[in-house]
């Protein structure tokens, strides 16, 4: 009997993480074809970098790749000297994702899993399979796809363009290996922000390092020591302004009880995705428009001594925290010359920095996407863009929905591109748990 034959596009943790679930099944695993054009296996954006002061905003304990082993990550870690109430360094929890992939290639004779550094570039339906054809100019046939790309790469922001103006990615380690010396513009104020400023800040002795993004905020802090919320998760009325009505009366009586409000977002986690769904089209988009900044910092924290190291960078003047916007960006001789004008304000201010670098996340609008892939996926109706601007259209079962408001049992999505859909989906505890479902159906 001929073997199934599962193609996962993107080998990052979300595609591992599927192909590792399906290694699990011994003698009935298909065959898997993991294919990465980045040529690391297992690490992805995230996990990718080397220095060791860039550490998860997850502890240990809450970091398996397995969703029937919450323990995995904690116990790898502990044999390594490690403690699983620790924020591990992103270089760590990468090196843990290539043991679990190491693990799922040694499975079924080591037969399971294949590795294929190449590009997908199209990927057609050919009666009840799918034809993919590589950059290489190499091509096959696979019984299933599981599209895992992760996060794209960062918008380009016309202000910059016009100016002619290039801007570093936070992602390019050679790149900011190589800003020269003065000050330096950060384009966001979330996680990568703060990773970047403390990597700036310790090969740095001088020169101000300026962060910019419309409301200024940077990432609130996880409890130290940790705490488990109390209660049953939290509930709250499907209209967004009452949710969020709601939510604050919550807090306010939590902090009364003497409860911190990190335990009140802890809280919601569980009832986050069934939330979002039940909001309107229109709803959503004004989550996104007004709440989504202010979420962001609430939900996804920093460590509690990266917090402390910011906070030096802070109170030294090292670290700057602008809000507003950049209305006008030229050459300078050898500098970049930016206008800022602060939010609720006509006065426009001159900074002249040596770089900036975008640190605004992944762009997750497919409307615009121009990876040749995506590009074919989209033309030939296979998938669309969701309607509120966060990756792709997909069912309950996460399956791409075409163009004609149908979906194909034998297509998946996994990870950031299912965001549109269940917003809970970029962390590992939800990939995980989306990873296993995946797999039960293939």
């Amino acid at each position: 009997m001929k073997r199934r034959r599962v193609a996962i596009i993107g080998a990052g943790f979300s595609g591992v993480a599927v192909a590792a679930n399906l290694a699990q099944r011994g003698r009935d695993a298909p065959d898997v074809l993991l294919i990465e054009r980045s040529g690391s296996f297992g690490r992805g954006l995230a996990y990718s970098t080397k220095n060791p002061a860039h550490l998860l905003n997850v502890r240990a304990s809450n970091m398996s790749a397995w969703p029937d082993g919450a323990d995995d990550f904690a116990k790898w870690l502990k044999a390594k000297g490690g403690s699983p109430t620790t924020f591990a360094a992103r270089k760590t929890y990468g090196d843990y994702t290539e043991h679990i992939l190491r693990e799922a290639e040694r499975a079924r004779f080591g037969r399971a899993v294949r590795r294929v550094r190449d590009q997908v570039i199209s990927c057609r339906r050919a009666d009840e399979s799918w034809d993919l054809e590589l950059s290489s100019g190499k091509s096959f046939r696979a019984d299933a796809v599981v599209l895992a790309i992760g996060h794209r790469a960062p918008s380009n922001l016309p202000v910059f363009e016009e100016g002619e103006i290039p801007l570093i990615s936070a992602w390019d380690a050679g790149a900011l290996r190589r800003v020269p010396n003065g000050d330096v513009l950060l384009l966001g104020t979330g996680l990568t922000t703060v990773d970047i400023a403390l990597s700036l800040s310790a090969g740095r002795r001088r020169g101000t390092i300026y962060a910019l993004s419309r409301r200024g905020l940077l990432p609130r802090t996880h409890l130290d020591p940790p705490r488990p919320p109390q209660g049953d998760a939290l509930q709250l009325p499907a209209e967004l302004s009452d949710a969020v009505h709601a939510f604050r009366r919550e807090v306010r009586a939590m902090a009364e009880r003497g409860e911190p409000w990190q335990l009140a977002v802890d809280r919601m986690r569980a009832a986050t995705p069934a939330l979002w769904q039940r909001l309107t089209l229109d709803q959503q988009r004004r989550f996104l428009r007004h709440l989504r900044p202010w979420w962001d910092v609430h939900r996804h924290r920093a460590a509690p001594e990266i917090a402390a190291r910011v906070n030096a960078l802070l109170e030294r003047g090292r670290l700057r925290v602008l809000q507003g916007e950049i209305v006008a960006a030229q050459r300078s001789g050898r500098a970049i010359a930016v206008q800022h004008r602060p939010r609720r304000s006509l006065v426009r201010h001159r900074l002249e920095v040596a770089a900036v670098i975008n640190c605004t996340g992944g762009s997750l609008d497919y409307a615009r996407e121009t990876e040749p892939l995506i590009v074919q996926l989209i033309a030939d109706g296979i998938v669309r863009p969701h309607a509120n601007g966060l990756g792709l259209d997909v069912d309950a079962l996460r399956r791409p929905i075409g163009a004609n408001g149908a979906s194909r049992e034998n297509f998946f999505t996994i990870g950031p591109v299912t965001q549109g859909a269940f917003w809970e989906s970029t962390a590992v505890p939800e990939i995980r748990v989306h990873a296993a479902a995946i797999a039960e159906m293939l």
